[in-house]
């Protein structure tokens, strides 16, 4: 009973602090995973797992994998890297990093990948 207590203190604690909050951080198996707290509608423990039901679905994570969850301002999660550069744009840097507009032959480094001008 007592645990049971505990956890809807918790629960009503982190609901009143996460109000200043945009985005829910859970960290489990050495990975973070930032969700738009406006998203969230609720958080249980079911089966051994936390369950985050949000607007798009739920995200179920395992409570034996989970290091911490925590709410923050900042998203630390980085989901994807967006680059400015066109598939038709071609931008070679030389191994020192520095960009060539004629390179020579060489090994040269091409749309992020490694490539041999003979």
């Amino acid at each position: 009973m007592k645990k049971l207590f505990l956890i809807a203190m918790l629960a009503v604690g982190t609901m009143a602090y996460a109000d200043d909050y945009q985005y829910l951080t859970m960290c489990y198996n050495n990975v973070e995973k930032s969700i738009v707290l406006e998203t969230v509608q609720k958080i249980t423990f079911e089966n051994g797992q936390v369950v985050v039901t949000t607007s798009n679905g739920n995200e179920n994570f395992e409570l034996a994998q989970m290091q911490r969850m925590f709410f923050s301002n900042t998203a630390t999660a980085v989901k994807e890297v967006e680059t400015e550069t066109t598939s038709e744009e071609k931008v070679i840097y030389d191994l020192s990093g520095r960009r060539v507009v004629n390179p020579q032959k060489g090994l040269y480094i091409v749309n992020g990948k490694k490539v041999l001008i003979k």
